[in-house]
Parts: structure tokens; C-alpha cells; sequence
């Protein structure tokens, strides 16, 4: 049972507790507070901060499908976040690894480079099996349409 999101504190933030309730068994011997420091630092923003924290207890069944580090679960949530916020690739990915676009800024890195770097975290399988999670099925996204057609045909068969 994925925990209430309503934080304990008053200040928006996930607490320790939320965060172990909402990964799996094996991996909450692993969760620190200071894991969950990062998991609330992400944004100043308190808007996507919330939005960031429902999709990390959202999509913690992919955690049981493969051997992901929890910090690297964090950061794929954290992208996909940020893209389901409308950001580009390239600003989700600036967003969730700051300090390493600044690193790679500083190094010299152009723009191709960056692009690269980009794209091949955006591949990623543990980011993709996130986006699949976000993905709503066409049958739920078109049922007014279908209702429509239901309608529609209703009256042409009594006609």
C-alpha cells in the first residue's frame, strides 16, 4: 500500500518514514535521512517539489523489476518529473544534475557533447520504465470519443 503523501511537517517535505513505507522491503534498510534530504532539496519550487514526491511513491514498483540504486531511482524520477512539467530534455536533465551539467560546462563540453550526454540518459531503462508508468492508455484518454460513437450509432440504428 503506497503511504499517504500528505506530509507530517508543515514544510511540504517528505518525511523519513513516507519514504521507507513506500519502497520496497529490501531496500529500506538503505534509505537515510539524508536520502530523503535530496528527495526534498530537488526544487526550492513547492509545487513540483509535490510533484516530484507523489511520482517517487507513484512509480517505486519499478525498484522490485530491476537492480536500480535508489539514487539513481531519485534521479530518473526526477526527470521524468521535470519533463511531465513540459520542461525540454535538455532542461530536465540541467535541473536533476546540476552540479554534472556544470562540470561538463567547465570542461569544455559543446553543445553536441551535452546533447549526447542527454540523450543517452533520456534511453536509459530505468528513465523509460518510469515514462511507461506515466503513460495513460488511449482507451482511457478517448472515452468520450467512444461514448460518441456509441451515441451516434444509437441514432443511426434507430433512424
Amino acid at each position: 500500500m503506497v503511504p499517504a503523501m500528505k506530509p507530517v511537517d508543515d514544510d511540504g517535505l517528505i518525511t523519513l518514514e513516507q519514504v521507507k513505507a513506500a519502497v520496497p522491503t529490501n531496500l529500506r534498510a538503505g534509505i537515510t535521512q539524508d536520502y530523503v534530504d535530496k528527495l526534498n532539496a530537488i526544487t526550492t519550487d513547492e509545487v513540483m517539489r509535490d510533484h516530484i514526491q507523489r511520482n517517487f511513491v507513484s512509480y517505486t514498483g519499478i525498484l522490485k523489476e530491476g537492480k536500480f540504486k535508489t539514487e539513481d531511482y531519485l534521479c530518473a524520477v526526477a526527470f521524468v518529473s521535470f519533463k511531465l512539467m513540459g520542461m525540454t530534455d535538455k532542461d530536465a536533465y540541467i535541473k536533476t544534475f546540476p552540479d554534472r551539467y556544470l562540470s561538463l560546462v567547465q570542461g569544455g563540453a559543446n553543445d553536441k557533447t551535452l546533447s549526447s550526454y542527454v540523450s543517452i540518459y533520456k534511453k536509459g531503462k530505468l528513465v523509460n520504465l518510469i515514462l511507461e508508468q506515466t503513460i495513460t492508455p488511449s482507451w482511457v484518454l478517448n472515452h468520450h470519443m467512444f461514448q460518441e460513437a456509441l451515441n451516434t450509432h444509437e441514432r443511426l440504428a434507430a433512424a
